[in-house]
């Protein structure tokens, strides 16, 4: 096209506004870094304010950590206090691990995942987001792993819940807690011993034999009892001798069934709310290792973006760039005999919502 006599070429001008305008949309003065030379790169921010979308998701990450760090250090310290208030090392030897050991590992662990993600989150430290997500990904895939073994072995994990509830029983006169533990268990699931009443012979106290002392012998616990309505008083030896009945006979006075069957049959009848329980714990771990990605990769942009100004700050490219594209557009518009404003509006109108200075340069034409 000719503008002033002269061959105008519209590709070259818009060559130009486009880099015009790129350079113009990455430059912004106003753009600092924290966090120094590390590796550990953190965002950079615009001085006294930060992206809206970015602010909001540093923010509500940030929320809903601190609120699982508030509950790893109640962990912990119900933890702690267990385990300086008991005594009965006895009781604990027919678990594997102790209650209280596991609530402080698991409390500290928790504390040191989400300290991760909480300060990561906060300062926008790539180390400390990618920290938090590889950990939660590694407590969610074994968490997944557990479900499927279980699953797969049910047969032996039965077995081993056997073994336990064999122990308890064996244990049950040696920890109150532990007593408490096991009448509620029997009360709540209407049962009495592993497999059947006739268990607790293996604990001392009730054993049936001839030359056992106690006066408990042959017995079972007042928890194995039937209810009696309307009884203000808990008989609490209402199991004497039990154990010497015959099953018919026995089952008028207490539970006969075993505890194991029972919560078998109550985990099948309960798996939909199992699953929900489930679910509810993997969903917040999978929101967390979504937004903590989301929230790296947007730190890596505007650190490439950083860096780039760092590059072209001091560019003289960018000044002469602006003057070739004004000039070229205010040739044309004395050509055309219209205003230069729309012509470099119609070029770089598609990034004048990225940088406020291609405004400006207009408003000068």
């Amino acid at each position: 096209m000719l503008c002033g006599g002269k061959t105008l070429n519209f590709d070259a001008v818009n060559v130009y506004s486009t880099n015009l305008a790129m350079a113009a949309a990455l430059r912004n003065p106003g753009w600092e870094e924290r966090g120094g030379g590390s590796s550990c790169h953190t965002l950079p921010y615009r001085v006294g304010q930060a992206p809206a979308t970015e602010s909001s998701l540093c923010q509500s990450m940030a929320s809903s950590i601190a609120m699982v760090t508030v509950i790893s250090m109640v962990m912990v310290a119900v933890g702690v206090y267990a385990r300086l208030m008991k005594h009965a090392e006895a009781a604990l030897a027919c678990l594997a691990v102790d209650p209280a050991i596991l609530l402080i590992v698991v409390g500290v662990l928790m504390f040191l995942l989400t300290f991760c993600g909480c300060i990561g989150s906060l300062r926008e430290n790539i180390c400390l987001l990618q920290t938090f997500s590889l950990c939660l990904t590694i407590v969610f895939l074994l968490q997944l792993a557990a479900g499927i073994l279980g699953f797969v072995f049910s047969d032996k994990a039965r077995g081993k819940v056997s073994e336990l509830i064999n122990n308890a029983i064996v244990h049950y006169r040696d920890d109150l807690d532990l007593q408490n533990l096991i009448d509620f268990g029997q009360k709540k699931f209407s049962c009495c011993g592993g497999i059947s009443y006739r268990d607790w012979s293996q604990n001392m106290y009730f054993n049936c034999s001839e030359d056992n002392p106690s006066r408990e012998r042959c017995s079972v616990p007042y928890s194995c009892c039937l209810p009696t309505p309307n009884q203000a008083v808990i008989n609490t030896m209402c199991g004497q001798n039990m154990q010497a009945l015959d099953y018919l006979e026995a089952s008028k006075v207490i539970y006969t069934n075993g505890c194991i069957d029972k919560l078998v049959n109550w985990i099948h009848s309960n798996l939909f709310l199992l699953g929900g329980v489930a679910l509810g714990l993997a969903i917040p771990q999978l929101v967390g290792i979504l937004l903590s990605q989301v929230l790296v990769n947007q730190i890596k942009d505007q650190i490439k973006l950083q860096l780039y100004n760092q590059q072209h700050r001091a560019d003289p490219w960018f000044t002469t760039v602006c003057r070739h594209v004004l000039w070229k557009s205010s040739q044309c518009s004395e050509s055309l005999s219209i205003s230069p404003a729309p012509f470099v509006l119609l070029t770089v109108e598609p990034f004048l919502h990225t940088s406020p200075l291609l405004g400006v340069l207009i408003k000068e034409l």
